[in-house]
């Protein structure tokens, strides 16, 4: 990979745009004059590389020509989460293409993919002449869960609103894909529970939360 600093803001791609239509991505952006060539650059949110540690086999080469046939670049995006798109500008040069290292953001655009649903059951059981009843949870997940992803809300006399309306608890193990049955637990006859999101939009934007 032959990596220059840009030499110009006039060689800079910008104005990145997306659409998203039945799983098929369509990014655009503002093509420069200048520029012959790009290579778009596709990771996840989470694990974005500096341009050094970038590989060739990781880059997508893409022609002015191809632009204008698709009126842009489409892929399909049917993956769970965020995806990252970066479009590296380039020009060809004594028969070298050389890659122009922008990282100021302006070519860079974060794409959400479809949501992982994570659905939760929620029972009671009425003891007998006693003051607690009998709590029983439940998580199917499609994927994998970190503990920390979730919390449970505990309220007196109603069922919780918010993850700041009641006292606030952490599960103890993490969640398996498929159905998880949770250990029974006492809990007070006018106390109800709510499962939450930890983090709230952040975690919303990659998993949707279903009461069954």
């Amino acid at each position: 990979m032959n990596w220059e600093t840009i030499p110009s803001p006039n060689h800079e791609i910008r104005d990145m745009r997306s659409t998203i239509r039945d799983s098929e991505l369509h990014l655009s952006w503002f093509w420069p004059n200048a520029i012959d060539f790009v290579y778009i650059y596709q990771t996840s949110a989470d694990t974005l590389d500096a341009v050094s540690e970038i590989k060739e086999n990781e880059l997508r080469f893409y022609t002015r020509e191809e632009y204008k046939a698709n009126q842009g670049y489409k892929t399909i995006v049917n993956g769970v989460g965020r995806y990252l798109f970066r479009i590296f500008p380039c020009q060809k040069r004594k028969g070298k293409i050389i890659v122009f290292n922008q990282e100021n953001d302006k070519n860079l655009i974060t794409i959400t993919g479809t949501k992982a649903k994570i659905y939760f059951s929620i029972n009671y059981k009425n003891k007998f002449l006693k003051a607690k009843k009998i709590l029983k949870m439940s998580i199917q997940t499609e994927l994998p869960l970190d503990k920390d992803l979730l919390v449970y809300v505990r309220k007196h006399g109603g069922v919780p609103s918010s993850i700041e309306d009641g006292i606030k608890y952490p599960f103890i193990r993490d969640f398996p894909a498929g159905r998880t049955e949770l250990l029974e637990q006492e809990i007070g006859k006018d106390e109800y529970i709510r499962i939450f999101f930890s983090k709230g939009k952040h975690s919303a934007e990659i998993y949707e939360l279903i009461p069954e």
